[in-house]
């Protein structure tokens, strides 16, 4: 009982002087309102993995109608991916100047409606433009990560952002059934100029969550962080009183009157500037800063991360396909023939000359879904060791595990053995990659962790469009150069995240 009453006077005495935010946040607590902000930011991942995995589902299905080749679906791939390169780049300006929330509202918004406008699309051209403005929205992943940090204290930001990683795997395992479904049912509504089918209705599925997110972020708050920094003094306490009502589910007020500003007064002034001038002026402030050196660092390990994981990941339901048409038609010979000699073989240039096919073999869906089955376990296991071992740990040994996986992707020679290696490298590399974001943005201050984070994704969705084209090149005609390439890059990946600090620290220097 006296150590409650010697509490009671340590929040009364806070109500007349000024607090740090960090301690105002571990006031609030943990509670009601974190879980709900995790479950939506949580969903925003998860419509994001669904949004960006449903070409791979897409591609076979209207390959037919847009007379596609590997080539041709590279280059879609490819759309895709150039949206979320220069998006990226964009969109972390956009977090550091109008806010974390408005940024993400217009971005999945973007993506959604871009999404449900492809759908209709009647030749590929237009379905190809869909798809790269799509990308553009796609890319406000690390602005998801920044969001919810900045409500959460110090102690709890590792485990929750850990957790973000099922999400993104739930959203695997959702797709290909909805696909799965949906192709029980085919249909096709067709006159002299309009054509739709069912991957038309997949994809204006695949485009709902996104819109409905939209909605359900305009009716959270702004990050106090980020309202501070902007000198919103007013509405960050709002929101921390906010927070605190929630977590309590009480009316009780809250103690803290009076937030200390520690913020940079460039920081505040930032959004006054023209667009471009502040998007270059904001670039090159990181890049001249003492954080510029872990800037480069976390842009290397996204982008040959990120090569590494969307130069297979895309076409895992190609090769999938390949490898079941392969061995339907080859029942009976005893010769077993690896990977890349059946790719080479199963040419779909070929096949759609003589008769183009747009059948998806249900073990392709039973195959992803046991992959995102799969792809759960290491976003489990991580939350629940994160104090214990460090996520550095974890992202190290993932890589590590994804590069060695996807090396023996060349010697497969059946595909019970494919789809094993490809449950491994996507759990791994996947959870690897959302790791890094967990690193990052805990590495820099909030006047440039926005700029940062997205520019770390920039390089890495640049990384994953050079990916996708080579591997829409080389697919067919010598697979070892993407495996090569992504065992490299995921070790160089590796190597690169144990020169990291600490997650944690703010103030180092390397």
């Amino acid at each position: 009982m006296k150590k409650k009453d010697s509490n009671e006077i340590n929040f009364l005495s806070l109500l007349d002087k000024p607090v740090q935010l960090d301690k105002a946040i571990e006031m609030v607590g943990i509670g009601r309102f974190h879980h709900c902000l995790l479950s939506i930011c949580g969903s925003l991942y998860l419509a994001n993995a669904i949004s960006v995995t449903s070409l791979s589902l897409v591609l076979p299905l209207a390959q037919c109608d847009f007379h596609m080749t590997s080539a041709h679906k590279g280059v879609l791939n490819g759309a895709l991916m150039t949206g979320m390169v220069v998006g990226s780049f964009i969109w972390g300006y956009v977090a550091d100047t109008k806010g974390r929330r408005y940024t993400l509202v217009v971005s999945i918004l973007m993506d959604g409606i871009c999404n449900l406008f492809s759908s209709v699309s009647q030749v590929y051209p237009i379905f190809l433009m869909c798809r790269l403005l799509s990308g553009f929205g796609l890319s406000s992943i690390p602005i998801m990560y920044l969001y919810l940090v900045e409500f959460l204290d110090a102690k709890y930001r590792e485990r929750y952002l850990a957790w973000m990683g099922i999400f993104w795997s739930i959203g695997l395992i959702i797709l290909p059934c909805m696909a799965w479904i949906i192709m029980l049912y085919p249909f096709r509504i067709e006159n002299e100029y309009f054509l739709f089918k069912t991957w038309n209705m997949l994809v204006i599925i695949c485009s709902l969550p996104s819109m409905l997110l939209a909605f359900l972020l305009t009716r959270m708050p702004e990050s106090p962080k980020f309202l501070l920094a902007k000198g919103k003094h007013d509405e960050a306490i709002d929101c921390l009183r906010t927070m605190y009502r929630w977590n309590n589910k009480s009316d009780d007020k809250f103690p803290v009157t009076c937030l200390l500003q520690t913020m940079p007064n460039h920081v505040i002034d930032k959004a006054k500037s023209n667009f471009f001038h502040g998007l270059y002026k904001s670039t090159v402030e990181l890049f001249t800063s003492k954080y510029k050196v872990i800037a480069w660092v976390v842009s290397v390990i996204l982008f040959c991360s990120s090569t590494s994981y969307y130069m297979l990941i895309m076409w895992f339901p190609e090769l999938m396909n390949r490898f079941q048409w392969y061995e339907t038609l080859n029942k009976d010979i005893q010769i077993k023939k690896t990977m890349c000699e059946i790719v080479s073989i199963v040419e779909p240039n070929t096949r759609i000359v003589e008769k183009c096919t747009d059948h998806i073999d249900q073990s392709v869906f039973i195959n992803i879904i046991i992959i995102g089955i799969v792809c759960v376990l290491p976003n489990i296991i991580v939350p629940l060791l994160a104090n214990k071992f460090g996520i550095r740990f974890f992202t190290v040994v993932s890589f590590v595990g994804s590069a060695v996986s996807a090396a023996w992707l060349y010697f497969i020679t059946s595909s019970t053995e494919n789809l094993i290696l490809s449950c491994i490298f996507e759990a791994l590399s996947g959870a690897g990659i959302g790791l890094v974001y967990c690193i990052a943005v805990d590495l820099f201050p909030i006047e440039y962790n926005g700029m940062a984070t997205s520019i770390g994704t920039m390089f890495g969705k640049l990384g994953a469009l050079i990916g996708n084209i080579l591997t829409g090149i080389f697919i067919d005609v010598n697979c070892i150069v993407p495996i090569t390439f992504s065992c490299l890059f995921l070790i160089i990946s590796a190597l690169l995240i144990l020169i990291l600090p600490k997650p944690g620290r703010t103030n180092f220097t390397i």
